[in-house]
């Protein structure tokens, strides 16, 4: 950055300098609100026609799991979205050690390119029609609070590119939206919500294309889930990511053990988040 003296009193000089060689255009400092520690606070410095300006912004991690790499991950993400953060952004970001799990204070340096973009909420939202990912995203939030007849649910929503995860799965028992027209089934449709909570309960997935039609439930994956690594997640969520890696669709995930949300596209996981 040009403008190496102010920044020096924001991150230091060495951190300046740093950032300066590798000509980044944007620096942000996240920290933790010393008044609620789930909140973490956000300065953002940004050179424009050479002047340096600084923003705040706040982002609320109660609802990720308590993991310091991926929160951080996640608000990143988060500003993507809000439109804080631009692709082909080149940045420095410091985090203070109040946000640390074992580390004094971290730094990393990112562009905001396809692994950002391609991820985001608002991304995964355009690639599926009618509000359908809000919709299944507050289904599994309440069965993540609520769970079924007195006990967890583990259960993972399918969406998209429905024919071909048709073919790359099998029933595992009769499917219970099979012969109901089109109209009947779709998961936007308020009536459908206890039902859909229901056969949650059932092993398999459900399918779902992108405008919101379930195809199947009590559906099994069949693929190879060597070429996805999720450490301490089971086979759920291994079939999940990995048919997001086979097909176009896109995977959302709850979690029986601690009703965590996760979703995945293109083989990765790219949002987590903690039920209400």
């Amino acid at each position: 950055m040009t403008k190496r003296g102010n920044l020096a009193k924001f991150i230091g000089d060495g951190a300046a300098k740093i950032a300066d060689s590798l000509k980044a255009n944007c620096a942000i400092l996240i920290s933790q609100n010393p008044e609620i520690s789930s909140l973490f606070d956000i300065e953002i410095f940004r050179e424009e026609n050479g002047v340096l300006t600084k923003k705040y912004y706040t982002a609320d991690v109660s609802k990720m799991p308590p993991n310091s790499i991926n929160r951080i991950r996640m608000v990143i993400i988060e500003m993507v979205d809000e439109g804080i953060l631009h692709e082909d952004d080149y940045v420095f970001c410091i985090v203070d050690k109040d946000v640390g799990l074992e580390f004094d204070s971290m730094f990393f340096i990112f562009k905001i390119d396809e692994n950002f973009t391609k991820f985001s909420k608002r991304r995964l939202k355009k690639e599926i029609h009618s509000n359908v990912f809000d919709r299944i995203i507050e289904i599994a939030k309440e069965l993540a609070r609520e769970g079924r007849e007195g006990r967890h649910v583990g259960t993972a929503f399918i969406i998209g590119d429905s024919e071909n995860v048709l073919k790359k799965s099998r029933q595992l028992i009769l499917n219970p939206f099979e012969g109901h027209p089109s109209d009947e089934r779709n998961i936007l449709d308020p009536r459908l919500k206890e039902t859909v909570k229901n056969f949650a309960q059932l092993d398999g997935v459900f399918v779902i294309d992108k405008t919101g039609y379930i195809h199947a439930a009590g559906r099994y994956l069949n693929v190879d889930t060597s070429m996805v690594d999720l450490p301490g997640l089971g086979a759920r969520h291994h079939s999940a990511c990995a048919i997001t890696k086979e097909t176009d669709a896109i995977a959302i995930v709850l979690s029986e053990s601690g009703g965590v949300i996760r979703v995945f596209n293109d083989g990765v996981l790219v949002m987590e988040e903690m039920p209400n």
